[in-house]
Protein backbone atom coordinates (compact mmCIF):
# COMPACT_ATOMS: atom_id res chain seq x y z
CA UNK A 1 0.00 0.00 0.00
CA UNK A 2 3.33 2.29 0.69
CA UNK A 3 2.80 3.42 -3.18
CA UNK A 4 -0.78 3.93 -3.04
CA UNK A 5 -0.68 6.21 -0.02
CA UNK A 6 2.13 8.22 -1.74
CA UNK A 7 0.15 8.91 -4.60
CA UNK A 8 -2.76 10.25 -2.97
CA UNK A 9 -0.35 12.27 -0.54
CA UNK A 10 1.08 14.14 -4.05
CA UNK A 11 -2.32 14.45 -5.36
CA UNK A 12 -4.10 15.91 -2.47
CA UNK A 13 -3.13 19.85 -2.95
CA UNK A 14 -4.55 19.29 -6.39
CA UNK A 15 -7.41 16.47 -6.02
CA UNK A 16 -10.32 18.96 -5.69
CA UNK A 17 -8.84 21.01 -8.48
CA UNK A 18 -7.93 17.94 -10.75
CA UNK A 19 -11.80 16.52 -9.98
CA UNK A 20 -13.74 19.76 -10.33
CA UNK A 21 -16.15 17.83 -13.28
CA UNK A 22 -17.46 15.07 -11.44
CA UNK A 23 -20.67 17.25 -10.14
CA UNK A 24 -23.28 15.01 -11.82
CA UNK A 25 -21.47 12.29 -10.42
CA UNK A 26 -21.68 13.67 -7.08
CA UNK A 27 -25.39 14.45 -7.72
CA UNK A 28 -26.18 10.84 -8.17
CA UNK A 29 -23.91 9.58 -4.87
CA UNK A 30 -26.16 12.32 -2.86
CA UNK A 31 -29.08 11.15 -4.29
CA UNK A 32 -28.65 7.76 -2.72
CA UNK A 33 -27.66 8.62 0.16
CA UNK A 34 -30.31 11.03 0.65
CA UNK A 35 -33.03 7.83 0.17
CA UNK A 36 -30.78 5.55 2.18
CA UNK A 37 -29.46 7.14 5.82
CA UNK A 38 -31.16 7.61 8.63
CA UNK A 39 -30.37 10.49 11.09
CA UNK A 40 -29.59 8.06 13.85
CA UNK A 41 -26.91 6.36 12.19
CA UNK A 42 -23.33 6.11 12.91
CA UNK A 43 -21.42 5.79 9.29
CA UNK A 44 -18.19 4.93 8.23
CA UNK A 45 -16.71 7.24 5.08
CA UNK A 46 -14.03 4.99 3.85
CA UNK A 47 -11.58 6.44 1.48
CA UNK A 48 -12.87 9.77 2.75
CA UNK A 49 -10.30 11.64 0.54
CA UNK A 50 -10.59 15.77 0.95
CA UNK A 51 -14.36 15.14 2.41
CA UNK A 52 -17.34 15.97 -0.08
CA UNK A 53 -19.54 13.18 1.95
CA UNK A 54 -18.56 14.42 5.22
CA UNK A 55 -19.71 17.56 4.12
CA UNK A 56 -22.54 16.59 2.81
CA UNK A 57 -23.59 14.23 5.49
CA UNK A 58 -22.22 16.88 7.64
CA UNK A 59 -25.54 17.07 9.88
CA UNK A 60 -24.71 13.44 10.80
CA UNK A 61 -22.92 11.43 12.71
CA UNK A 62 -20.24 10.29 10.30
CA UNK A 63 -16.40 9.62 10.75
CA UNK A 64 -13.88 10.18 8.01
CA UNK A 65 -10.96 7.32 7.28
CA UNK A 66 -8.65 7.26 4.50
CA UNK A 67 -4.82 5.95 4.33
CA UNK A 68 -3.63 9.23 3.23
CA UNK A 69 -2.49 11.69 6.13
CA UNK A 70 -2.93 14.82 3.35
CA UNK A 71 -6.18 13.85 1.93
CA UNK A 72 -7.73 13.74 5.67
CA UNK A 73 -5.71 17.18 6.65
CA UNK A 74 -8.43 18.55 3.85
CA UNK A 75 -11.35 16.63 5.08
CA UNK A 76 -11.00 18.03 8.31
CA UNK A 77 -10.56 21.35 7.66
CA UNK A 78 -13.57 21.38 5.49
CA UNK A 79 -16.04 19.18 7.27
CA UNK A 80 -14.88 19.41 10.98
CA UNK A 81 -15.33 15.97 11.28
CA UNK A 82 -13.77 13.74 12.97
CA UNK A 83 -11.23 11.84 10.73
CA UNK A 84 -9.22 9.04 11.22
CA UNK A 85 -5.52 7.62 9.10
CA UNK A 86 -6.43 3.91 8.39
CA UNK A 87 -6.40 0.65 6.15
CA UNK A 88 -9.83 -0.48 4.81
CA UNK A 89 -8.52 -4.05 4.90
CA UNK A 90 -7.40 -3.55 9.02
CA UNK A 91 -10.08 -1.30 10.45
CA UNK A 92 -9.41 -0.04 13.55
CA UNK A 93 -13.04 -0.48 14.68
CA UNK A 94 -14.79 -2.97 17.03
CA UNK A 95 -17.47 -5.04 15.12
CA UNK A 96 -20.81 -3.97 14.84
CA UNK A 97 -20.15 -0.93 16.21
CA UNK A 98 -22.07 1.41 12.44
CA UNK A 99 -25.34 1.50 10.83
CA UNK A 100 -23.63 2.02 7.77
CA UNK A 101 -20.49 2.28 6.16
CA UNK A 102 -19.86 4.66 2.88
CA UNK A 103 -17.44 4.10 -0.01
CA UNK A 104 -17.01 6.15 -3.04
CA UNK A 105 -15.06 6.60 -6.19
CA UNK A 106 -12.90 4.29 -6.62
CA UNK A 107 -11.07 3.69 -2.79
CA UNK A 108 -11.76 -0.05 -3.47
CA UNK A 109 -10.11 -0.59 -6.61
CA UNK A 110 -7.17 -0.11 -5.07
CA UNK A 111 -7.49 -3.13 -1.90
CA UNK A 112 -7.78 -6.89 -1.56
CA UNK A 113 -11.23 -6.55 -2.14
CA UNK A 114 -12.43 -9.68 -0.49
CA UNK A 115 -10.60 -8.52 2.57
CA UNK A 116 -11.84 -5.08 2.64
CA UNK A 117 -15.59 -6.70 2.08
CA UNK A 118 -14.79 -9.03 5.27
CA UNK A 119 -13.94 -6.16 7.30
CA UNK A 120 -16.80 -3.52 6.40
CA UNK A 121 -18.86 -6.66 6.85
CA UNK A 122 -17.64 -6.98 10.32
CA UNK A 123 -17.39 -3.49 11.91
CA UNK A 124 -21.82 -3.16 10.48
CA UNK A 125 -24.48 -4.02 12.95
CA UNK A 126 -26.92 -6.94 11.75
CA UNK A 127 -29.15 -4.87 8.56
CA UNK A 128 -26.42 -2.49 8.81
CA UNK A 129 -26.21 -0.70 5.07
CA UNK A 130 -23.38 -0.38 2.65
CA UNK A 131 -23.09 1.94 0.19
CA UNK A 132 -20.21 2.62 -2.59
CA UNK A 133 -18.97 2.78 -6.14
CA UNK A 134 -16.21 1.23 -7.77
CA UNK A 135 -14.26 1.73 -11.21
CA UNK A 136 -16.03 0.14 -14.06
CA UNK A 137 -14.28 -2.31 -16.24
CA UNK A 138 -16.97 -1.57 -18.76
CA UNK A 139 -16.49 2.39 -18.81
CA UNK A 140 -18.33 2.92 -22.42
CA UNK A 141 -17.12 6.45 -22.60
CA UNK A 142 -13.17 5.13 -21.73
CA UNK A 143 -13.93 2.06 -24.42
CA UNK A 144 -14.54 4.76 -27.04
CA UNK A 145 -11.79 6.84 -26.72
CA UNK A 146 -9.50 3.96 -26.47
CA UNK A 147 -10.35 2.48 -29.08
CA UNK A 148 -9.57 5.56 -30.97
CA UNK A 149 -6.46 6.08 -29.47
CA UNK A 150 -4.58 3.20 -28.94
CA UNK A 151 -6.96 0.78 -31.50
CA UNK A 152 -8.25 -2.65 -30.61
CA UNK A 153 -5.89 -4.87 -30.02
CA UNK A 154 -4.45 -2.49 -26.85
CA UNK A 155 -8.29 -1.93 -25.78
CA UNK A 156 -9.23 -5.46 -25.75
CA UNK A 157 -6.23 -6.40 -23.67
CA UNK A 158 -6.50 -3.69 -20.92
CA UNK A 159 -10.25 -4.61 -20.37
CA UNK A 160 -8.89 -8.74 -20.42
CA UNK A 161 -6.23 -7.64 -17.87
CA UNK A 162 -8.73 -6.25 -15.54
CA UNK A 163 -5.68 -3.96 -13.96
CA UNK A 164 -3.87 -0.30 -15.17
CA UNK A 165 -2.44 2.77 -14.00
CA UNK A 166 -4.71 5.98 -13.10
CA UNK A 167 -2.24 8.76 -13.91
CA UNK A 168 -2.18 12.43 -12.94
CA UNK A 169 0.07 14.99 -13.41
CA UNK A 170 1.13 17.39 -10.25
CA UNK A 171 3.63 20.21 -10.17
CA UNK A 172 4.58 19.16 -13.92
CA UNK A 173 5.57 15.64 -12.31
CA UNK A 174 3.69 11.91 -13.17
CA UNK A 175 2.32 10.31 -10.91
CA UNK A 176 0.71 6.55 -11.07
CA UNK A 177 -1.38 3.97 -8.62
CA UNK A 178 -2.10 0.79 -9.62
CA UNK A 179 -5.89 0.05 -10.18
CA UNK A 180 -8.44 -3.49 -10.44
CA UNK A 181 -11.63 -2.63 -12.29
CA UNK A 182 -14.83 -4.62 -11.79
CA UNK A 183 -17.80 -5.29 -14.02
CA UNK A 184 -21.04 -5.08 -12.37
CA UNK A 185 -21.36 -9.14 -12.36
CA UNK A 186 -18.02 -9.20 -10.33
CA UNK A 187 -19.52 -6.78 -7.90
CA UNK A 188 -22.97 -8.53 -7.39
CA UNK A 189 -21.04 -11.79 -6.98
CA UNK A 190 -18.74 -10.68 -4.32
CA UNK A 191 -21.86 -9.41 -2.28
CA UNK A 192 -23.23 -12.84 -2.22
CA UNK A 193 -19.99 -14.46 -1.76
CA UNK A 194 -19.64 -11.79 1.59
CA UNK A 195 -23.36 -12.32 2.97
CA UNK A 196 -24.43 -9.15 1.24
CA UNK A 197 -27.92 -8.66 0.32
CA UNK A 198 -28.26 -6.33 -3.00
CA UNK A 199 -31.20 -3.64 -2.44
CA UNK A 200 -30.09 -2.53 -5.74
CA UNK A 201 -27.13 -1.35 -8.23
CA UNK A 202 -26.52 1.87 -9.53
CA UNK A 203 -23.97 3.39 -12.16
CA UNK A 204 -22.22 6.32 -12.02
CA UNK A 205 -20.50 9.02 -14.41
CA UNK A 206 -22.29 7.46 -17.18
CA UNK A 207 -23.22 10.81 -19.70
CA UNK A 208 -21.35 13.51 -17.01
CA UNK A 209 -24.69 15.77 -17.30
CA UNK A 210 -27.97 16.14 -15.68
CA UNK A 211 -29.25 12.96 -17.30
CA UNK A 212 -27.35 10.25 -15.04
CA UNK A 213 -30.04 11.63 -12.25
CA UNK A 214 -32.66 9.94 -14.29
CA UNK A 215 -30.13 6.64 -15.96
CA UNK A 216 -28.72 5.69 -13.05
CA UNK A 217 -30.72 2.97 -12.18
CA UNK A 218 -31.62 1.88 -15.82
CA UNK A 219 -29.39 -0.52 -17.67
CA UNK A 220 -26.76 1.72 -18.72
CA UNK A 221 -25.20 1.96 -15.24
CA UNK A 222 -23.31 -1.29 -16.74
CA UNK A 223 -21.51 0.99 -18.67
CA UNK A 224 -21.09 3.80 -16.74
CA UNK A 225 -17.86 5.04 -15.15
CA UNK A 226 -18.10 3.57 -11.88
CA UNK A 227 -20.72 1.07 -10.30
CA UNK A 228 -22.16 0.86 -7.61
CA UNK A 229 -24.88 -0.72 -5.25
CA UNK A 230 -26.97 -0.55 -1.92
CA UNK A 231 -26.27 -3.17 -0.17
CA UNK A 232 -27.44 -4.79 3.49
CA UNK A 233 -26.23 -7.00 5.79
CA UNK A 234 -27.53 -10.07 6.41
Amino acid sequence: MRRVIEYYNTLAKEYDNIYKDIKYMRSVEFKVLKSEIKKDYLILDVGCGTGEHLMYLRDYNIIGLDISIEMLKRAKDKSGKFVVVGDIQHLPFKSRSFNCVISFFGALNHVQINRALKEIRRILVKEGLFIFTLANLYHMRWIFKSLLRKGWWYTVKAIKKRKGDITKVVDGKKIRVNTRFYSLEEVEDLLEKHNFHIKYTFGTYITNSPLDNILYKTFLKHFGGYIGAVAVKK
